[in-house]
């Protein structure tokens, strides 16, 4: 069924001829398929998985036999792929609920990648029920140019996985960034919420997609607990947050006392932790930081002084900035 709107539309621009796709609620669509009905137009196929479910129908007057036969074909075909995805969505839920079972069997041979994907994690910030993933599929396409596929999983998340060919030939870390900000951005203004986005690299098979997952929830985990202000990052960031969180409570007190021990600080204000977590957000680059904070470099260069003779320990030096990223990731859980 994901595939029926894009297939609709093809079939619209390469024929002239009238046809209609439908998605939403059973009573969403039974209320105009009827008003459509009354007007000559017939249902070619159909399909529910849930609540939800999606048609497509055509004028009878205006489609001659064989393009209908035709037409009807190439859609029931597209709805005994549905089914493998369907299996596959399921397994995608299974691994963002905890069950690490396998993927289903066949499912390389059954649902053919004709390029690899790139998984985009989407996840809600608020409480559950402030905003619907439903609203949010149809601008999507028009969005990456192309179609995509998308998978509900349970509350928070949503993910997308998007063929490379509709984001560009250059695909490093960077340029990956900048597609889940853009969509970041859009979703702000469009639908006025906030999501955090989380971007994989591409890949090439859909039992991959699995694992990639799985990266991009532990990512996500780590980022609520210690980084809950990010809301765009790409799976390779944030590698001593995506540790600290996998330590149970236990270790994880050890440590802060341990490390608390180690570095006495005092007591820092909410200008000095944000100058920091910028700071080493940027990789130790004055520059970036500066640009990020809105800050003159000379002004950040006297916080940093500041920093370092209120501390003892220097955040432009590597060794040092470990030390106070640890303090600061310990000492705020």
């Amino acid at each position: 069924m994901n595939d029926w709107k894009y297939e609709v539309d093809r079939i619209r621009q390469a024929t002239n001829l009238p046809i209609s796709y439908l998605s939403g609620t059973a009573e969403q669509i039974k209320a105009e398929s009827a008003r459509l009905e009354k007007d000559g137009w017939e249902v070619v196929v159909s399909a529910m998985t849930g609540d939800q479910g999606s048609l497509v129908m055509i004028p009878g007057a205006e489609w001659k036999d064989v393009p209908r036969t035709l037409l009807s074909l190439l859609l029931a075909e597209k709805l005994q792929t549905d089914s493998v995805h369907v299996r596959f969505a399921n397994w995608l839920h299974g691994i963002a609920s905890g069950a690490l079972a396998p993927p289903p069997a066949g499912l390389a041979q059954q649902l053919h990648w004709q390029e690899p994907r790139v998984p985009f994690l989407l996840e809600q910030c608020r409480d559950e029920g402030s905003f619907s993933w439903h609203t949010l599929p149809p601008m999507l396409p028009d969005f990456f140019k192309g179609p995509l596929s998308h998978f509900s999983l349970p509350f928070p998340y949503l993910l997308l996985a998007v063929p490379v060919s509709t984001l560009g030939s250059d695909l490093d870390e960077g340029t990956r960034l900048e597609w889940a900000s853009s969509l970041h951005d859009l979703i702000s203004n469009e639908c006025m919420e906030d999501v955090r986005i989380i971007v994989g690299e591409p890949v090439g098979q859909p039992s991959m997609l699995g694992d990639a997952l799985k990266q991009a929830l532990t990512l996500s985990g780590a980022l609520r607990k210690y980084r809950p202000k990010t809301m765009v990052a790409s799976v390779h960031q944030f590698p001593l947050e995506r540790w600290a969180a996998m330590l149970d409570m236990e270790m994880a007190e050890s440590l802060r006392k341990t490390i608390e021990a180690m570095v006495p600080l005092p007591q820092l204000n909410a200008e000095q932790i944000e100058t920091l977590e910028t700071f080493f957000a940027r990789h130790l680059n004055v520059s970036e930081t500066s640009r990020q904070l809105f800050l003159h470099r000379n002004t950040l260069l006297y916080r940093l002084d500041k920093l370092t003779e209120q501390t003892g320990l220097d955040p432009r030096q590597f060794t040092e900035a470990v030390l106070l990223q640890l303090f600061l990731l310990f000492r705020q859980k």
